[in-house]
């Protein structure tokens, strides 16, 4: 069967049980997002070229049948609607269980109706429509993915696998994996380095992008976090300190993704990270979600 919960904040709301008081019953707007393309004409062309391409925000609907047994449990039932799907800044993360295994979330805010039309009624039961926005339209897998990058370079380096990764070998990072991306739209990572370390490098083979700090040292105890997410885009220091002029005028923030097939052939992305004087205590992450264009 397919589930439909909807979280806010740390309270998760279950809208699939039919035989419960909240049961979803419609939707619509949750498959593929809008798309703007991108082109350039020039003064004597016939059509246009087609550059790129741009998701639009996206615009769902829910339909929600509100059952109740009394006209009191009619009004505490509307309440909870409200409270589950007011206006505010804090995300709505719609999570969908689909009958493959697989689970697919979005976040949310409120864009309109939900005003429990008398004509929607019947008895103490109310049906309800829901109009909701994902500046981000892109679904994701909710279990984040995290790949550890160590000392290395043919020296007898290795990483341990613990929750925080470990490098254990020579004082030089020089490692290179194949992350094989399976989602159906591009993931913007957030790394994260960890000193001490000079020269840290990240590069993505397959797109030829990359995160430089050539002629940085990250010292010990400290680390640099790397959000490329869209709306983010930023290089802090483990107190907060911009450090976004650290990376070098080629560098690729704005852009560093890993890429689904076919863009990138079987959507294998080669992640080269090098660096020199690490220790022990020198680590790389890469964190991501692995992301969907639609459900």
């Amino acid at each position: 069967m397919t589930t439909l919960t909807a979280t806010v904040g740390s309270t998760t709301y279950t809208l699939h049980d039919a035989s419960g008081s909240l049961a979803w019953v419609g939707d619509d707007g949750w498959g593929m997002a809008d798309v703007r393309r991108i082109t350039d004409r020039g003064p004597l062309q016939h059509g246009d070229s087609d550059i790129d391409f741009r998701l639009e925000p996206r615009m769902g609907s829910l339909r929600v049948l509100a059952q109740a047994a009394s006209a009191s449990a009619h009004w505490d039932i509307r309440s909870t609607l409200l409270k589950i799907f007011r206006p505010s800044n804090v995300p709505i993360q719609l999570l969908w269980g689909l009958d493959n295994g697989s689970q697919r979330a979005i976040d949310v805010h409120y864009a309109g109706d939900l005003t429990f039309a008398s004509d929607a009624r019947m008895g103490f039961n109310q049906t309800a429509v829901v109009q909701l926005r994902a500046a981000d339209p892109t679904f994701y897998d909710p279990t984040v993915q995290s790949v550890p990058f160590g000392v290395g370079g043919g020296s007898g380096g290795f990483v341990v696998p613990v929750v925080v990764p470990v490098a254990v070998g020579s004082s030089t990072v020089n490692q290179t994996q194949v992350i094989t991306y399976p989602g159906t739209f591009r993931a913007s990572p957030i790394v994260t380095i960890i000193g001490p370390i000079t020269d840290p490098k990240i590069t993505n083979q397959a797109t030829n992008e990359k995160l430089d700090f050539t002629g940085i040292t990250i010292t010990a105890g400290h680390f640099y976090t790397i959000d490329c997410r869209g709306g983010y885009k930023t290089v802090l220091y483990d107190d907060g300190t911009n450090k976004i002029a650290d990376l070098t005028d080629d560098s690729n923030l704005q852009t560093f993704h890993l890429d689904p097939d076919p863009e990138t052939p079987g959507g294998a992305n080669t992640i080269k990270v090098t660096g020199t004087a690490a220790n022990t205590a020198t680590a790389i992450n890469i964190v991501y979600y692995v992301r969907y264009v639609g459900i």
